[in-house]
């Protein structure tokens, strides 16, 4: 008699990455790249963009700038997938507000180090850059929550589609 086994930790993985690849996700992330991003971009260089003093460094940050919610995005998707069998399962709660704060302080952490180490060394710090750092610190938060929220309505389609099909 064959009994049911609970997926190995590599096949588990590969589901959970085939899920985040779904297109609505994909198509997802990159909307909180482009619109996440270019508020990153605005509000960390917009003031050397908007001063033309554009050097080759501030436009490799500005151009990598929207990697950043992107791989959030899916990051947060992908931690919120698992080996359930309900999407219900899958609502966002207080597990993925814990995670989204920890990915806010390493991400949003690495982020300011790469836009305003150069204060932060000089101890230079002006109300200004602490704005900055405090809404950049907000910002991965935000897009690993909503990663979550789109597994978990990616989840919901696949469930109600399912059960259509049944």
């Amino acid at each position: 008699m064959l009994s049911e086994a609970s997926p190995s930790p590599r096949q588990s993985l590969v589901a959970r990455l085939r899920f985040i690849c779904k297109p609505r996700i994909v198509w997802q992330a990159f909307l909180a790249a482009g619109l996440v991003g270019t508020v990153l971009v605005a509000l960390n260089q917009g003031d050397v963009w908007w001063s033309g003093h554009v050097t080759r460094r501030v436009l490799v940050k500005s151009l990598l700038t929207p990697i950043i919610p992107f791989c959030v995005t899916l990051l947060g998707a992908f931690l919120n997938s698992g080996p359930t069998v309900r999407a219900e399962d899958l609502r966002p709660g207080w597990a993925v507000v814990r995670r989204s704060v920890l990915i806010a302080l390493c991400v949003g952490s690495a982020i300011i180090l790469l836009n305003h180490g150069d204060v932060l060394l000089a101890r230079a710090i002006t109300p200004r850059v602490m704005v900055k750092m405090l809404v950049t610190l907000c910002v991965p938060f935000c897009v690993s929550f909503y990663g979550a929220y789109a597994a978990y309505r990616q989840a919901l389609a696949e469930q109600r589609h399912t059960a259509g099909m049944a």
